[in-house]
């Protein structure tokens, strides 16, 4: 591999994703506030089924333009990433779209042993086990993605892209 090929360390692909989740929250955020303003002036009941549909449509059009034009996202960039197919081109919307899809599968995965500490949902049986297994799944993945000579995530193996860091300028 050239310098210009180095797979990002997961340090740097942590600290981007940190960036831009708190991006897609203040979108996400405006986004409900409209949507409260207008449900409300309309009177009419929410539709949770509908928000969530809505609020996955709007992170997929968030990460997939970005990822579509150029690779990076704004987290990307103030971390030096760039995401590509791997074959060296630019993801297209397929690629952008199962991305996104188990990427936010892999961070319910991720979240799941923090949520299962909520008053909510530690008092019901199983809520250990749960957390005991995601915390299982979390340490295999950081495993295959330390084998792979890549270092490709869950979401970047099954979209067929990988991420790589890009040189100081």
């Amino acid at each position: 591999m050239t310098d210009i090929m180095l797979p990002a360390p997961l340090w740097r692909r942590l600290a981007a994703a940190t960036y831009d989740g708190l991006l897609l929250l203040g979108i996400w955020m405006v986004c409900l506030l409209v949507d409260t303003v207008v449900r409300d002036s309309l009177g009419t009941a929410r539709e949770w089924h509908a928000l969530r549909a809505f609020l996955f449509l709007i992170g997929l059009g968030f990460f997939g333009w970005f990822w579509t034009h150029g690779g990076q996202t704004l987290g990307m960039r103030a971390w030096r990433l760039k995401l590509r197919r791997v074959d060296g081109r630019a993801l297209t919307w397929l690629n952008a779209l199962t991305r996104y899809a188990v990427m936010l599968l892999c961070w319910g995965v991720a979240l799941t042993p923090l949520v299962m500490q909520l008053p909510l949902y530690a008092s019901r049986p199983g809520s250990s086990t749960i957390a005991a297994l995601s915390v299982v799944v979390i340490a295999v993945t950081l495993v295959l993605m330390r084998l792979d000579a890549r270092r490709r995530a869950p979401q970047d193996y099954v979209a067929q892209c990988e991420m790589i860091e890009l040189p100081k300028p």
